[in-house]
């Protein structure tokens, strides 16, 4: 430790003695690990980052598709959807929900509002609890549909001024009177702007075969893989289309991970993007490798006669890689500086809401 202490201190004297180089060192690692830092911080709170559900990983999006007539995407009928829900060997549970736009009025100016009408298992599946009061019962989740419906937390607060007796109390949703059974959690989300929900329609219920509008999230049994979930329900499509040729003729269902649905085609670019940005931290990275070259040139003297007065090969390394260990450590916690600055700029300079899932800041992976 006396020596290391020894080698921190030489190098110190040693880069302030050369004040120019030091700074330009120091500016250009951190530069390249600023702009890696926030493109990776970026990244990591789309990609990276667990979504907020309970055991994400075992949470995939079903949809119908028809590969023989070049549709890989199509939504999913209710009667297909029911007879996955009950044949499937895989699934803890699947559930149904579509986006709906809703109006909100009474007790205030009216509002247009983001929701979404969902299954009776939907928050079970994704394993989130109501902050106050419940879900929703499988009998509001009936043909009749009962009137209810769940608030988000951030509507709770801005409309009912979080009052912890809204539960039981009721509001008017598309001019009709529905019964406030549960506000979900802060930050809580789903479908992404989803701000209430309420249980299926009869109209969706009343769908056929051929209509094909809602989705559907599943959460896989404990051990499932992704092939093994794809294989059986491959299986109860076949079933399917057996029973009902005319409808679902060369009907498939495809399987992917919720955090893929929900990211969609930007992986791709945003991979693109991180290497992009990581040879630019390789090119930083070989500017001040030359620039230790050039200056060890420069320093032939000074190792001559360390070395004359004995010191190894080893203590001559070590002196010099604690001197690039000082330029490291200083050019990257000013990178971090510059990449809590360039990650503000960055979000700020997105036009449209981010998803309530995209978490963006500096965690231990930057």
């Amino acid at each position: 430790m006396q020596t290391l202490w020894q080698d921190l201190r030489y190098g110190i004297r040693t880069l302030l003695a050369k004040p120019g180089f030091a700074l330009v060192a120091i500016v250009t690692l951190a530069l390249g690990i600023g702009a890696t830092s926030t493109i990776f911080s970026f990244v990591n709170g789309i990609l990276l980052r667990p979504l907020p559900y309970e055991n994400s990983e075992r949470l995939v999006l079903l949809d119908e598709a028809a590969p023989k007539r070049g549709i890989p995407s199509m939504g999913v009928s209710f009667p297909n959807f029911v007879d996955w829900r009950e044949q499937n060997g895989v699934f803890a549970g699947v559930a149904a929900y579509d986006d709906r736009s809703f109006a909100l009025t009474g007790g205030g100016e009216p509002e247009q509002l983001s929701g979404g009408i969902v299954s009776h298992n939907i928050f079970e599946i994704l394993g989130v609890a109501p902050m106050l009061g419940r879900k929703f019962r499988p009998e509001e989740d009936g043909p009749d549909q009962s009137d209810v419906v769940i608030l988000s937390h951030g509507l709770w607060e801005r409309r009912f001024g979080a009052d912890s007796g809204i539960i039981g109390q009721s509001i008017i949703v598309n001019n009709r009177a529905r019964v406030v059974v549960g506000v979900m959690p802060l930050g809580f989300k789903f479908p992404e702007t989803a701000e209430l929900w309420i249980p299926l329609t009869p109209e969706v219920r009343n769908w056929t075969r051929n209509d094909h509008g809602i989705s559907a999230v599943g959460r896989l049994k404990p051990g499932v893989t992704l092939e093994q979930a794809q294989a059986d329900i491959n299986a109860v499509a076949r079933r399917i289309e057996e029973l009902h040729p005319v409808t679902n003729e060369g009907m498939g269902v495809s399987l992917i991970p919720l955090r893929d649905g929900l990211v969609g085609d930007f992986r791709k670019a945003l991979l693109l993007l991180l290497g992009v940005v990581g040879l630019v931290l390789a090119v930083a990275c070989a500017n001040v490798a030359n620039l230790l070259l050039a200056r060890a040139s420069a320093r032939q003297r000074e190792i001559a006669v360390r070395a004359a007065l004995g010191a190894s090969r080893w203590r001559v390394f070590r002196q010099l890689l604690t001197e690039s260990f000082l330029l490291g450590v200083t050019g990257g916690a000013l990178g971090l500086v510059l990449a809590l600055w360039g990650l503000d700029l960055l979000l700020a300079a997105i036009p449209v809401d981010l998803p309530f899932w995209m978490k963006f800041n500096l965690d231990w992976r930057v």
